[in-house]
């Protein structure tokens, strides 16, 4: 149990970080955007592609945030031994949402993107993997909830 809770709260303080990174990286990427082919921080690619991404981009920021929002309430929740709940799914159902949302967004960008001006891959490939965390954090769901099924069946048999 020592070690669930120090992992626990590993990655709640983890989440809790991502809030101040995907703060930043909404400050940075009109920076970034800006670089010129000699500054050392060219390679973020922004520069060259950041006027087809700088719209998706924060188009999908407050999903992020929600989805960090549940998943610092799911980590509370945990921590308190509140883990077969139905609050968890609600949260986890919520995250799934935003990954579809950003999921569809992205694939959305991706064709607007590829018929005006040109193709970027990796638009489509982040639409992807935000299509497959939202299978993931599904499955997940599914699991809790029927977890929640069996451990009230189990309540009612004793």
């Amino acid at each position: 149990m020592k070690y669930s809770d120090k992992t626990t709260g590993l990655t709640l303080a983890a989440v809790r970080v991502c809030y101040l990174l995907l703060a930043l990286s909404v400050i940075a990427f009109p920076v970034l955007m800006r670089a010129k082919e000699g500054d050392w921080y060219y390679f973020v690619m922004l520069a060259v592609h950041g006027k087809y991404l700088i719209y998706p981009f924060y188009a999908v920021v407050p999903l992020g945030y929600a989805a960090l929002i549940c998943l610092d309430r799911i980590l509370s929740n945990i921590k308190k031994d509140i883990v077969f709940d139905t609050k968890n799914v609600k949260l986890l159902n919520i995250i799934t949402w935003c990954c579809l949302i950003a999921s569809l967004t992205g694939l959305v960008s991706y064709i607007i993107i590829a018929v005006n001006y040109k193709s970027i891959e990796t638009v489509i490939l982040l639409s992807f993997g935000e299509a497959f965390m939202a299978l993931v954090v599904r499955v997940v769901r599914n699991v809790i909830k029927k977890a929640i099924e069996i451990k009230n069946e189990y309540d009612l048999v004793v």
